[in-house]
This record gives C-alpha cells, sequence and structure tokens, in this order.
C-alpha cells in the first residue's frame, strides 16, 4: 500500500528532484514529521483543532497541511490548494521533496488513513535506511501504547466463522488486505477478545495497534445492527476468496495433472519408433547404432517397446550393453517432447545410413517401402 500510494504521487508530480542531503536538514524535517504525527493523533476527535498548530508552523507546507486538514477538505481540494500555492512550481525545484512529504501525508490523513500509515508514506520520501529507522521506531511505539480493548460481543456468525478462519491463517490475512482496515475493525470490533488476541498476533505489533486502535472507534461510532453488517460482509468476503481459491487450487492441480500427462510416452510415438527398429535391416541398424552415443542409445531404448529392446541390443557388444543399462538407471524419465527429439534423431541417422556416400542426383534411397514411410511418418511429427 505504501508504495502504490508513492508511485500515485509520483505519477501526478514526478520525481522529487534533487534536495539537500545534510544532516541537519534531515533531523530537522524527521522532527518535523513526528510533530504532525503527534498533532494528527491528538486531534482525532476535532481536526479543527489543527488550526492552533498551522499558526506555530514555520514551514509553509506543513503549515498548508494544517490548514487544509483542519478546514476537512477533500483530497483532490488538497491537491489543487498545494498547486495553487506555487509550492511545487519550477522555481521552488529545491523544496519539491518537502512539499511531497507534508502533500502526500495530508492527502492520507483525508482519504482516512490511520496517522501510522501516513507517517510511514512521509518517512518513505526520506530514503530506505531512514524509512527502516523510523519504521522500527513506530513499531516499539506500537508495543509501547497498546491498545486496551473490554470484552464487547455482538450475537451473530462471526465467532463460529473465525474458529474455523484461523485455521487458515493466510487467508484470514488475504481476507483482511482486500477488506481493508475500517471493515476488519467494524467486524472484529464485535468478536470476543480471545479471537481478538489471535487475529491481532497474524498482522504484527504496527498492524495490531492500528485494528486495535480502529476496533475501539468503530465502537463508539457504531451501534450493534452496523457491527453486524460489517460482521457478514466480511463474512460474505471471506466466503469469497475462500471459494475463488479452491477453484484455482483446483485449476492448479488439473494444470499440474496435465503437465504430468503430457509428460507420459505418446503410443504412437512409441508404436512407430518401435516398428522402425524391428522392420529396417541388421546391417544398417548395426551401422546406425555404431555413429550413436551410449546416451543417444539409452535415450533411444526409453523410445520404443520392450520387444525392439532385444533385437537393439542384440546388435551392440556385451560390454557397450552394460554402459547404456547404467546410464538408463542414472537418469529419470524423460518428458513427452524429449522422446521425440530422441525417436527423430535416431530416425535422421538411419537415413543417413541408408544413403550412400556418393548419391548421384535423382537418385533414390534403396530403403524399404515400410521402414521410408515410418521414418517419414517419425519425422513429421511435432
Amino acid at each position: 500500500m505504501l508504495i502504490e500510494r508513492l508511485a500515485e504521487m509520483y505519477a501526478h508530480w514526478g520525481d522529487a528532484g534533487p534536495r539537500s542531503e545534510s544532516t541537519r536538514y534531515r533531523v530537522q524535517t524527521i522532527a518535523s514529521v513526528h510533530q504532525f504525527f503527534q498533532a494528527i493523533e491528538d486531534t482525532s476527535e476535532d481536526r479543527k483543532q489543527l488550526f492552533t498548530q498551522s499558526q506555530q508552523s514555520r514551514r509553509k507546507a506543513m503549515k498548508l497541511a494544517y490548514i487544509l486538514l483542519a478546514s476537512e477538505s477533500e483530497p483532490v481540494a488538497i491537491r489543487d490548494a498545494y498547486l495553487r500555492s506555487g509550492l511545487l512550481s519550477e522555481g521552488q525545484r529545491g523544496t519539491r521533496a518537502d512539499v511531497l512529504i507534508w502533500l502526500s501525508g495530508a492527502t492520507a490523513i483525508a482519504r482516512g488513513m490511520h496517522p501510522y500509515i501516513a507517517f510511514l508514506i512521509m518517512t518513505a520520501f526520506f530514503g530506505p535506511e531512514t524509512a527502516e529507522k523510523e519504521f522500527l521506531w513506530l513499531k516499539e511505539r506500537a508495543v509501547a501504547t497498546e491498545v486496551k480493548l473490554e470484552e464487547y460481543i455482538v450475537p451473530g456468525d462471526l465467532t463460529d466463522f473465525i474458529e474455523e478462519a484461523i485455521q487458515d491463517p493466510t487467508k484470514l490475512q488475504r481476507t483482511m488486505r482486500l477488506a481493508g482496515m475500517p471493515l476488519a475493525a467494524s467486524a472484529f470490533s464485535g468478536c470476543s477478545l480471545y479471537y481478538i488476541e489471535k487475529i491481532l498476533a497474524l498482522i504484527g505489533p504496527i498492524g495490531a495497534f492500528i485494528l486495535s486502535d480502529m476496533m475501539e472507534s468503530a465502537r463508539k461510532r457504531l451501534v450493534s445492527d452496523e457491527i453486524s453488517t460489517a460482521q457478514q460482509a466480511f463474512i460474505d468476503l471471506y466466503s469469497q476468496e475462500k471459494a475463488e481459491a479452491s477453484e484455482a487450487e483446483s485449476g492448479f492441480r488439473n494444470e499440474a495433472e496435465a503437465r504430468e500427462l503430457s509428460n507420459l510416452p505418446d503410443p504412437d510415438l512409441i508404436r512407430t519408433a518401435t516398428n522402425i527398429v524391428m522392420a529396417a535391416e541388421a546391417k544398417v541398424l548395426k551401422t546406425t547404432l555404431s555413429a550413436m552415443s551410449d546416451n543417444e542409445i539409452a535415450s533411444l531404448l526409453r523410445c520404443i517397446e520392450a520387444l525392439a529392446h532385444e533385437r537393439l541390443l542384440s546388435l551392440i557388444s556385451p560390454g557397450r550393453q552394460k554402459r547404456v543399462l547404467g546410464v538408463i538407471q542414472k537418469t529419470g524419465d524423460r518428458p513427452s517432447g524429449s522422446l521425440l527429439r530422441d525417436a527423430q534423431l535416431f530416425a535422421q541417422k538411419l537415413l543417413a545410413t541408408y544413403a550412400p556416400k556418393n548419391l548421384r542426383p535423382g537418385e533414390t534411397l534403396s530403403i524399404p517401402d515400410e521402414v521410408r514411410g515410418l521414418i517419414s511418418s517419425l519425422l513429421s511429427r511435432e
């Protein structure tokens, strides 16, 4: 989500461009972000209090963020206000990065995002190292300021549902991401603390704090019927996600079975290769095998039926027979595509053996019609 928000900001405004990398600038700006974060948390019940903060701020971009949020401006209005302010103009290129920090934070809060999420978005502008450091700071803060929820249960099917869903945490987490924190918090706000604690354990300290904070807020804003509606919506979403996952898994199994079946030897290929070995003249076949490597002969054995094995092996020396069988034992089954290539390679070598070294133009090969037809059929396969 953070990456998506930053990507959206860059899509609107382009690259932030060069900015001061001095330690002083970074420390001061991070301190201002912390101050903004604290102010947003303190005024969650009444944003008009941010007018006071705006009077105390010296940073133009930060002051504008306070004023716009105190006025309860819509996200689009916030964007337009920063455009009209001239803070993002070409003449202000040196402060562009600083302005984007406050614009992104104000937009996130106006969209109803939790202050923790807004803080992570804003600190992401400082680069991976600083963002990671601030993430750890926020994580420690979340642990230290744990929200203590009291038992509050709204009758419904959610409790029985959570008992089942908790057994598959991956699907439950995915449903929570799809539902979003507001819907999840509204649904879980009427759950038993026993299950709430299990859910919070799945999403880490920061996520747990955000969800707990939003559950506490939902209990203050919503009546029991509204919580019941949220619970049913979450159950429906989970059931839909579970059904889709089951269909996908079934499709995956079918695909895996298809792949497995595709690796099975083609009966027609095996029959054609076998017929070639049985119909070819012994002298020609023996010459062809002498021009093939042990690996190639081992591959050919996989392409023919057992009745042709005896004839083929009888045409090579006992020592070579052992080497070829040793190759077969060391290698696994080959996919059907490889079997076709191996059989076609043998057919080409057999065809070359039938051809005289000084074949005259217009002269045809002295191949029995049966063998000619079988080789032609095999080489034309794709």
